[in-house]
């Protein structure tokens, strides 16, 4: 079988506020987050880490909460969403998940260039 996904290893500009053991490529979690979710919808991940999923699901405009219940990895995905609050590490973040992507990715970030949403407005089921 052959694979038809190109994704590198985790880069030094993905640790560029600390490291995580198990940190995953960003361009990996944005692809399941474009395969599973719509714009705007909330993506929860229970053991967030570095909050790689977190900055894939802002530069994506989804919402995100992320639980944690270690303090350091708390910090990092902290330092992590105010790196990307910066409008130009916003936008070399994007160019370089576009880069391990496809076509329609780069399209979704062309006609989405927002302000990030980090709300407190959980939906009530």
């Amino acid at each position: 079988m052959r694979d038809l996904w190109s994704l590198p290893a985790i880069a030094k500009w993905e640790k560029s506020c600390g490291k995580h053991p198990t940190q995953k490529p960003l361009p990996l979690l944005a692809r399941i987050i474009l395969a599973s979710t719509k714009e705007n919808e909330w993506i929860l991940d229970p053991f967030t880490g570095s909050s790689t999923t977190g900055i894939a699901a802002s530069l994506l405009n989804r919402r995100f909460l992320g639980i944690d219940r270690e303090i350091d990895f708390l910090e990092l995905s902290k330092n992590r969403r105010e790196e990307i609050e910066n409008r130009k590490a916003r936008f070399v973040y994007r160019e370089k998940i576009v880069r391990c992507s496809n076509k329609p990715l780069q399209n979704i970030f062309e006609l989405h260039d927002e302000t990030p949403y980090f709300g407190v407005d959980l939906p009530i089921a």
